[in-house]
């Protein structure tokens, strides 16, 4: 007969899905093999993380900062100090809105009170690679040389009133970077071109909307 080997953080699961009233084994059974443990590091946490797992549910508090089961699989740096079983868990929230970091958070288990503390570390890992540094100087500059001679520059769109609009999506596509990064890029960028242009009489009367001084004055 073929034995089957299944993800032993699955079958912590599903143990939990499949208990009844009667069958809250799953707690007694962690309790078990954490006791016959010595205090300290555990270095195999395997068996651990499946046991931990089916009964996540019961500790309370288990479910705040959007804590479940399915992702005790990335403990790390797990201790046990009777009655305390204490982990740290790379947490990727940020990263789904541009973040290339992953924040790191220290999770404390007491078994004699059953409940699961989260304690925030404000400490985060480069989970993906930083985007590249780009200098911004040298492009407010660019911009700034157009705006004040005139220029047509594909960066730039002139219109019949005199004001001229940055096309920021030209220069920082949305596609160029982690969403961050690229939001960041363009407000350095507006905040430089800003002070070049002033020097020359330039205002921004509106988002990435310049003016000439006169040029606005007359219209009002």
């Amino acid at each position: 007969m073929e034995t089957v080997c299944e993800d032993p953080l699955r079958l912590g699961v599903n143990l939990a899905n499949r208990m009844t009233v009667r069958e809250t084994d799953a707690f007694a059974l962690l309790k078990k093999h954490l006791l016959a443990l010595a205090s300290g590091e555990i270095a195999e946490t395997g068996r651990v993380t499946a046991l931990l797992a089916g009964c996540w549910h019961e500790f309370v508090d288990a479910e705040s900062q959007r804590m479940h089961a399915g992702k005790l699989g990335r403990m790390e740096d797990v201790r046990w100090e009777p009655p305390v079983l204490s982990f740290r868990i790379e947490r990727h929230g940020a990263m789904g809105v541009g973040s290339t970091r992953a924040e790191l958070q220290n999770w404390s288990v007491d078994l004699d009170r059953k409940t699961a503390k989260c304690e925030r570390s404000r400490s985060y890992r480069q989970a993906l690679p930083r985007a590249e540094g780009v200098r911004i100087e040298p492009i407010a500059g660019e911009l700034a040389d157009s705006i004040i001679a005139g220029r047509l520059d594909e960066r730039l769109k002139w219109h019949g009133d005199g004001t001229v609009r940055i096309l920021m999506a030209k220069i920082f596509p949305y596609d160029s970077g982690y969403m961050q990064t690229v939001t960041g890029r363009r407000q350095r960028l507006r905040a430089a071109l800003e002070t070049l242009v002033a020097e020359n009489g330039w205002r921004e009367i509106r988002r990435d909307v310049f003016s000439k001084a006169d040029t606005s004055e007359a219209q009002e």
